[in-house]
């Protein structure tokens, strides 16, 4: 495998500065040879120029095909830039929350630089496991090229659900918040058929500033800022000791008391009995830094945009961090009259220090540590801990290139050409090394090495036959084609000789004099998937006096990862729109100033990310550590099986699509001082695969198949109103709320339920309800359990939880479970206000939802101490942050029995299920615009200095954590979620000649 990133993310900025740099340097020779002020060809110059018409597309590096009706007639919802660049996000998905209508934003974790995740109206598919996430996600556009993110397919060799191997760095961290110019989610297929199945999941639209004409423009970014951490309530082992014993004296044996945990029965051991410190050697106040800095210039000819940039962020937590440097640079040049190129490259180094949670250690490792006993509540500890760990080694190491160039040549004024190129070239790179001081005895090192790449190649013509006055006719024929590819080498091993030798070296049968750890305990894993997209569409955009619009666009997409009878398929969608505001009859409104009303209806296909379902029932090597057949195979050697982990693939697996309807209202108001749009919509995600439970003796984990249909439906609201605009003094405001139902239409092989892991699924019942047990307190002595009441089979006693009997069969068990609560909130969204007095601004940004239910699993397991203490087994796991007071009604807690049979404390029941709504004021931000004729003097367009304050306060009534971190799936779990800290920011914009 070959990689493009030097050792050193510095270095790497350094040489694609210096070099775009000179490709500038070029460039600008090439604008004062072209420039009609010049002395040289002026006169050629400028006929040249009066043949040239400025769009404002001309500026970008991306000329779309064809968008005339599709922005016009989809659902879109854009977010203010100018706000956003107050803040130190260094993740796009950061940014939509609050400030996109419609789209649900999960942070799991406020750890810098990690995966997050965004849904756009909803989940389109079953959220089972973490791997269900990559198939979800909306596609993200970045000046036209859209971005290719990791692959789900390591999964296939964790047995932990935790952390995918390798960086788990966020995809849009790459992307500098100053090079962005406006960031637009598409949400219906009005919006988004243009981008074909890729879109399936909504459309992130990001473009960034590009080249401009006009004179020599330099800008400067920075900032500087904070953030507080965490402020928490520590224990030690006397809290833990008194909270215990009060279950010991109720309910314990002999033998059970005998089998008190020896670290809390000595009340002399200072190191659980001592002060309990261990936050201040956990927890820190994290700084962050950014500082960007751009210069652009050019006439029509030629112009160009340079940007290079650096930003770093310390998390509270874990001594994590991120650190991105990234150089972008983007030129037009037309070399002959009607022929216009653009490209654009943009590159980005980003490394991260991610935390040594002990449960995700183990995951990586795949070895349960000794678990006797947690580590200590002391601060001396956590230092010699963390001391260890520095020996050792953890190194996440991330590269990106995306390269885009469009070429437009124009025959006459009624027909253009367009063609693009684009590529999106992806690496990252993990070395990890656990020394022996911290791992049983036992030395750990692993190598990771990933990569992904995409390359798109769009061709179209456009034509315009009809341009008469009040009449517009552009017809678009094109093809487009795409090829992905993703692949990861990862070895591991433990034993190893020395703890300084912290590479991994394999070696082999031949050579077990090379390898640098014990042969037998390696294990090495690649995987590669190739997928390819190939298309050929038809647009029609019809507008007849700038009152009816209409859009039809056809597409026929063909896919590798389909079998082949079901390869091609044809995806319409046609969009159309009617200004009533143009009607005779309310041309001269004094109270309408603009009225449309909208709608659009379509099919798109979706994409599958595995290259397994195509051609029926696979085989595979199904082995295990050392090479140890998971099944018996020949001579005691792995060989080709029946993929029976996988699961059995049918035949002929087709197309999965998305059918959509969409209609919306733009009204505006009072000169457009008030504007209101309101959409309603249905998605339907249809043929789905699905992996239904096979029999036993089949051998099959599950069966997979098409035929699953899941619908989506909602509505959405936008408000923005100019309440004061006075020349001293103004306010704005605005605010969205969106809201969105689910439904399961329907089930392969004709099925009426299924049930999943922990999850049942009802056809015509939502699919992101829990599967609980109703709690209806407890059994307080032998006398008052219903009499042959039981529990799966085992009688219930006194002391035991009273569970509702739903069926009425006197037997608790998955019968009695109901569908109930949901993590998704029945309403969400933000309000923003904007105050300005003279030269001072005050913006705040305010986030809610409303109806969303979490399950507390952290004080769940905290109850069920007797089933997690001492075992082998990754349940078991105690962090340093074990030594806090448990959130949540501690108090009102029902003190059940622990040693129950009945699992008394499982975390699946509506116990420990909270109402977690919540408003929180997401960010306050203080700006001062200076002005002024010295600004003229010195060259100064734009000069602002602003202070920022993120996560101020959050109103709820949820007793866990933050109503805002839980995992994908609607679980608290404490530590593992991580909450977005409080901060401050201080920082400039400024922009000279």
């Amino acid at each position: 495998m070959i990689y493009l990133y030097p050792n050193s993310g510095k270095r790497a900025t350094l040489l694609l500065g210096l070099f775009m740099l000179g490709a500038s340097a070029m460039a600008q020779q090439y604008y004062k040879k072209a420039d009609s002020t010049g002395t040289a060809g002026s006169a050629e110059a400028a006929e040249r120029l009066k043949r040239v018409t400025l769009q404002s597309r001309d500026t970008i590096g991306y000329l779309p095909n064809s968008e005339f009706l599709l922005r016009t007639v989809g659902a879109v919802s854009k977010v203010s830039m100018n706000e956003v660049k107050k803040l130190p996000y260094t993740s796009i998905n950061q940014m939509l929350l609050g400030r996109a209508n419609g789209v649900d934003v999960r942070i799991p974790t406020a750890e810098p630089g990690k995966r997050s995740s965004v849904f756009v109206r909803g989940a389109s598919g079953l959220l089972l496991k973490n791997g269900d996430l990559f198939g979800a996600q909306p596609v993200y556009i970045v000046d036209g090229m859209p971005l290719i993110t990791e692959h789900a397919f390591a999964f296939d060799v964790q047995r932990f659900d935790f952390n995918r191997m390798g960086t788990e760095i966020d995809p849009l961290s790459f992307l500098n918040v100053n090079d962005i110019k406006s960031i637009e989610v598409l949400k219906d297929a009005g919006a988004t058929a243009r981008f074909g199945p890729l879109a399936s999941n909504g459309v992130i639209n990001i473009t960034t500033f590009g080249p401009r004409s006009g004179d020599l423009k330099v800008e400067v970014n920075g900032y500087a800022g904070i953030s507080i951490k965490p402020s928490v309530d520590v224990i030690n082992g006397r809290w833990e000791r008194d909270f215990r014993t009060q279950f010991y004296n109720r309910y314990a044996s002999k033998e059970q008391f005998r089998s008190f945990p020896g670290y809390l029965a000595d009340s002399t051991n200072s190191t659980y009995y001592g002060h309990a410190d261990w936050d201040d050697a956990y927890y820190r106040n994290g700084w962050s830094t950014g500082l960007q800095a751009a210069v652009s210039g050019g006439n029509r000819l030629a112009n160009f945009r340079f940007s290079v940039g650096q930003a770093s962020e310390q998390g509270v937590a874990e001594q994590t961090a991120m650190r991105r440097y990234n150089v972008n640079f983007g030129i037009n040049i037309m070399p002959v009259k009607n022929l216009l190129w653009s490209t654009f490259t943009s590159a980005s180094v980003v490394n991260r220090d991610r935390p040594q949670l002990l449960r995700d250690r183990m995951g990586d490792e795949d070895y349960i540590l000794s678990l006797d006993k947690p580590p200590s509540s002391s601060a001396s500890q956590v230092d010699q801990y963390f001391e260890y760990l520095e020996k050792g080694l953890d190194k996440n190491r991330n590269a990106n290139i995306r390269v885009v160039n469009t070429l437009q040549y124009t025959f006459g004024k009624y027909v253009k050409l367009n063609s693009r190129l684009g590529i999106d070239h992806g690496q990252n790179y993990r070395d990890l090394f656990i020394p022996s001081t911290v791992n049983d005895g036992n030395n750990f090192v692993s190598n990771y090495d990933g990569l992904h790449r995409r390359l798109v190649f769009d061709n179209s013509l456009e034509i315009t036959p009809l341009q008469k006055k009040g009449q517009h006719l552009s017809v678009t024929l094109g093809q487009y084609n795409q090829w992905d590819m993703w692949k990861y080498n990862y070895g591991r091993a433990f034993k190893g000789k020395s703890d300084y030798i912290q590479i991994y070296q394999p070696g082999s049968n031949d050579s077990k004099a090379g390898a640098s750890h014990n042969l037998r305990l390696t294990a090495n894993y690649k995987d590669r998937v190739k997928t390819n997209l190939a298309s050929f569409y038809a647009n029609f955009d019809y507008n007849l006096k700038d009152k009816y619009s209409f859009n039809l666009y056809l597409r026929q997409d063909g896919s590798s990862n389909v079998s082949e009878d079901e390869r091609w398929q044809m995806f319409p969608t046609l969009s159309a729109a009617w200004k009533i505001s143009g009607e005779e009859f309310l041309r001269n409104s004094k109270l309408f100033s603009n009225l449309r009303l909208r709608a659009s209806a379509g099919r798109i296909g979706r994409v599958f990310h595995d290259d397994y379902y195509k051609g029926g029932p696979v085989y595979n090597v199904e082995a295990g550590w050392e090479g140890t057949p998971n099944m018996s195979t020949y001579n005691g050697f792995p060989v080709l099986n029946a993929a029976y982990e996988l699961g059995y693939i049918s035949p002929g697996i087709g197309w999965s699509y998305t059918d959509q309807l969409n209609g919306g209202l733009d009204i505006s108001v009072l000169k457009d001082r008030v504007n209101i749009s309101v959409d309603v919509y249905t998605r339907q995600d249809k043929n789905l695969l699905l992996k239904v439970p096979a029999m036993t003796e089949s051998g099959y984990t599950g069966v997979l198949m098409n035929g699953m249909d899941i619908a989506n439906y909602g509505g959405e609201l936008g408000v923005e109103a100019i309440i004061i605009n006075d020349k001293k003094f103004g306010w704005s405001t605005a605010l969205n709320a969106s809201a969105n139902k689910t439904k399961l239409l329907r089930l392969p092989g004709g099925r009426t339920d299924v049930v999943l892991g922990n999850r049942r699924f009802l056809v015509g019942k939502p699919v992101d309800k829990y599967w609980l047990l109703i709690n209806e307190g407890m059994y307080e002595t032998n006398a008052d359990v219903p009499a042959g009441r039981t529990y799966q089979g085992l009688p219930m006693k006194g002391g035991d939880p009273k569970w509702r009997d739903v069926n009425g069969d006197n037997n608790i068990d998955d019968g009695d479970r109901v569908v109930t609560g949901t993590h998704n909130p029945a309403v969400q969204g933000g309000w923003a206000n904007n105050l300005r007095y003279k030269n001072f601004e005050l913006n705040m940004l305010f986030s809610y939802a409303f109806g969303r239910k979490l399950l507390n699993k952290a004080l769940a397991d905290r109850f069920d101490f007797v089933n997690r203490e001492g075992v082998d087994d990754i349940d078991g796991v105690k962090e340093f942050a074990y030594w806090t007071k448990p959130k949540g009604d501690v108090d009102g807690m029902y003190r059940y029995n622990p040693w129950s049979p009945v699992r008394a404390y499982q975390a699946e029941q509506t116990l420990f299920l909270e109402k977690a709504s919540y408003v929180k004021l997401r960010s306050l931000s203080l700006t001062y615009n200076f002005s002024g004729a010295w600004m003229e003097k010195k060259g100064v367009q734009q000069l602002r200095v602003f202070v920022t304050g993120n996560n101020l306060f959050t109103l709820t009534n949820y007793t866990g954590g933050d109503p805002e971190a839980f995992d994908y799936f609607g679980y608290d779990q404490g530590v593992y979620n991580l909450p977005s800290p409080r901060s401050y920011t201080l920082g400039f914009n400024l922009q000279f000649k």
